[in-house]
């Protein structure tokens, strides 16, 4: 299993209740779920923070192994999603990192 992890940030002239309702909204989706190799996407959305400068989401791409991950960054798809996130978030101040998850804590059988 591999992922991706973006830290969002909204461009300055929206709201972060415009922001997210643009990257749930069938436009981002319908883009971001053709990226090839895509096992699972979770997004996080800030519901309040202490932080003024906190993210206003967390998403998550999951991807059955590295070299499916790395084809989808460097896929046609990965990039007019990349591009459609231009419309609601601030892609100097949006990060992405590509990480190893390791559970520490799952009481599920």
């Amino acid at each position: 299993m591999a992922k991706v992890i973006f830290i969002l940030h909204r461009r300055a002239d929206q709201t972060r209740e415009q922001c997210l309702e643009h990257w749930r909204g069938d436009r981002h989706t319908s883009i971001v779920t053709n990226v090839p190799g895509l096992s699972r996407w979770v997004q996080n959305h800030v519901k309040s923070t202490s932080a003024p400068a906190a993210p206003d989401g967390i998403g998550e791409l999951w991807f059955d192994s590295q070299a499916a991950l790395e084809q989808a960054l460097s896929s046609p798809q990965m990039a007019a999603a990349i591009e459609d996130a231009r419309n609601f978030l601030d892609m100097e101040a949006t990060q992405m990192v590509i990480v190893e998850e390791r559970p520490a804590y799952d009481p599920r059988p």
